[in-house]
């Protein structure tokens, strides 16, 4: 009877492992789907984009020629902009303050999604589970969530095109389960795709009031020495750039790190203390937390979509050298 007993048990437990596992790698080879989706196929549509207690209407065109991706981004409502990203940079138009900005940064998934390609170094720090099926801007979905293990990361969850593989829906959860940040399509085209050249689509009147010398170029500068270590950082947590900025209240400049897990990353900036107005102790709005104060006689700012224990955690871990 005991040994029956044992087998049943072993046998359900067996199952159990195997249903997991399972649902684990379905789940994964959707969000694989995604990536390669988001990356590779040209679409074009209108979403909404909901953090903090602000609602903004956009208007995304994501075209791909020889690998290369290009993305244009307008703003729908309030102040008129518009983000034209690639390979190389972000340039950046706002038609009422006269100014054009270019960042010589590469192309971001901020708006779609922002994971790794290979979904096997979240592991360690984040489960994948299938949630069902849904349906948004009039297509059908399956719904995946990528669930943290600790309370030091936030979650995702994903509702997926079933033809296309595009995300149609993002939620960004906190460590409580709320959904503090949301993405949805409310229109979609897939194998369209017309971003056209920036200034073609500028008025007259608005060339004639951005001139070159309206024209910012803001380029980071890889920080090859840094004075600035960190250690015993919260689990999964790694320094995976650094970098030079120019200070725009100075001729000095301002070090960025930025620190990851494979999804969730943080900033810190580290500059001269004692200037102006600075971020003292923490700071929320939406999903973001930030952190602000003096270190070792610099003031510093962290700020990332994480938990608040992981902002805290990574200041204690920061040490000058000696």
């Amino acid at each position: 009877m005991k040994i029956k007993l044992f087998s049943s048990l072993a046998l359900l437990t067996f199952f159990s492992t195997f249903n997991v596992f399972a649902d684990e790698q379905a789940a994964k080879q959707w969000l694989e789907r995604m990536v390669e989706a988001v990356n590779t196929l040209d679409y074009q549509g209108t979403f909404i984009y909901l953090h903090g207690n602000q609602l903004e209407a956009m208007r995304i065109v994501h075209a791909v020629s020889d690998g290369k991706q290009r993305e244009r981004l307008t703003s729908l409502n309030g102040a008129p902009r518009e983000v034209i990203r690639d390979q190389s940079s972000v340039t950046c138009v706002m038609p009422e303050s006269q100014q054009i900005s270019v960042d010589k940064r590469p192309l971001s998934r901020k708006y779609l999604a922002q994971l790794p390609e290979d979904l096997q170094q979240l592991d360690d720090h984040y489960l994948f589970r299938r949630l069902g099926k849904g349906r948004v801007a009039g297509r059908h979905a399956r719904v995946v969530a990528i669930i943290p293990k600790d309370g030091l990361r936030y979650g995702y969850r994903f509702f997926v095109d079933e033809q296309s593989g595009l995300p149609l829906k993002s939620d960004l959860m906190n460590e409580k389960g709320k959904a503090v940040e949301q993405t949805m399509f409310t229109h979609i085209e897939v194998g369209v795709a017309e971003i056209g050249e920036i200034h073609t689509d500028l008025s007259d009147d608005q060339k004639m009031r951005i001139g070159p010398e309206t024209v910012r170029t803001n380029t980071a500068q890889p920080l090859e020495e840094s004075a600035w270590e960190f250690r015993n950082l919260p689990e999964g947590f790694s320094l995976s750039m650094r970098n030079q900025l120019p200070d725009p209240g100075s001729e000095g400049t301002i070090e960025q790190y930025v620190l990851s897990d494979g999804l969730a990353s943080l900033s810190v900036f580290v500059e001269s203390a004692g200037r102006g107005e600075a971020l003292n102790g923490v700071s929320r709005l939406g999903s973001i937390n930030a952190w602000g104060g003096e270190l070792e006689g610099y003031q510093v700012t962290l700020v990332g979509e994480v938990p608040e224990v992981t902002l805290l955690s990574i200041v204690n871990a920061m040490q000058l050298k000696q």
